[in-house]
């Protein structure tokens, strides 16, 4: 039987149907075939046991085959070699700073401060006591009125301190310890060897205390020369009779004198000042600013209640960074404002050479 168009177009379809089905098959086999083939020779791979060291151990273990081939060597061949380091070694910088030993200001933390915003501090005192009483006769009239008692202030002015540090911007980007961390220490220091130094030996704006006439309450040595012990102990004889908390400001030199001193009936007063740093009981300061020549009149010790010397300050201790054009540095700049001086300069007492 004759096929129609129709019959003939299907059974072509239906070929090229299953043609192309069958094709397609053997194509996505393949590609199964060659992913699982690729998939195997990459776990195969990975599943090599592999050992590679990079890094400082590498390095490590190079150098350990070099020394042991030098060491082979020098055995088979009696030659002999060296490793050195060649500058290859690592620098160690540490993080924190060392600073130069200065002297000690603990004497500042004997002393009296005053703090306010003030261009200048005025402290009330009274510049002589109460006169003495007198008896009076029964029924008297007329008594005179105590004209002694009298009122006053001491004033300060603080003045301005100013002290600055250059650091490089390598130092603040590149330095291994912390430059700003270590400036307020620094400044801190510095400030305090100020004020120390100002009380101690005046200078310009702050009253020194070895200064002629600072303290008003003179007491003389005995003999020229340097101080001995006559003259410390009658000097803290004359400190225990007032009603205050006194102490003994003097060189460390003068202290060695008396501790050197040959004198038998010293040696009490010796066991004394080494065993409780004090002279008949008063408190004995050796400061590195104090006074050390003994010429006529010169100030060889005082004594006095550390309260008595005050320092006003406007401001405490400001640090600022400041840039300047023409430099990638960074000033840091310290300021403070204050003076200082003796409230009353009746209520201390200057032993003198003569």
């Amino acid at each position: 039987m004759e096929k129609t168009p129709e019959q003939m177009l299907d059974e072509v379809k239906t070929e090229v149907r299953t043609s192309l089905d069958k094709s397609l098959d053997e194509k996505v086999q393949a590609i199964k075939d060659g992913i699982d083939a690729q998939m195997r020779a990459g776990f195969a791979e990975l599943a090599k046991p592999r050992i590679e060291v990079v890094g400082p151990a590498s390095e490590l273990r190079a150098v350990s085959d070099q020394i042991a081939n030098i060491g082979r060597d020098y055995l088979q061949k009696g030659e002999k070699r060296q490793l050195t380091l060649t500058g290859a070694g690592a620098f160690a910088v540490l993080k924190s700073f060392e600073k130069v030993i200065a002297g000690r200001h603990d004497i500042l933390s004997l002393i009296r401060y005053e703090y306010g915003a003030n261009a200048q501090t005025n402290i009330p005192v009274f510049t002589a006591r109460p006169a003495r009483p007198a008896a009076q006769v029964e029924a008297a009239v007329g008594i005179a009125g105590d004209v002694t008692a009298a009122q006053a202030v001491t004033s300060f002015t603080p003045a301005a301190y100013y002290s600055e540090i250059l650091v490089s911007a390598e130092n603040l980007v590149m330095g291994a310890a912390s430059v700003e961390g270590a400036l307020p220490d620094l400044f801190a220091g510095s400030f305090a060897d100020a004020q120390h130094f100002g009380m101690m030996t005046g200078d310009g704006t702050m009253a020194g205390l070895y200064t002629n006439g600072t303290l008003t309450w003179d007491v003389n040595c005995a003999a020229p020369g340097a101080p001995t012990w006559t003259d410390f102990v009658n000097f803290a004889g004359a400190l225990k009779v007032r009603s205050f908390n006194p102490i003994i400001i003097t060189s460390p030199g003068f202290i060695s004198n008396l501790l050197l001193s040959t004198a038998a009936s010293h040696e009490g007063l010796k066991m004394e000042l080494l065993t409780k740093g004090s002279i008949r009981g008063v408190p004995v300061h050796e400061d590195f600013y104090a006074g050390t020549t003994n010429a006529a009149a010169d100030v060889v010790a005082v004594g006095m209640d550390p309260k008595n010397y005050v320092i006003a300050m406007a401001r405490e201790l400001q640090i600022e960074p400041i840039r300047a054009p023409g430099t990638a540095g960074v000033y840091f700049q310290a300021t403070a404002f204050f003076d200082g001086g003796a409230i009353l300069a009746a209520n201390g007492a200057q032993l003198k050479a003569v």
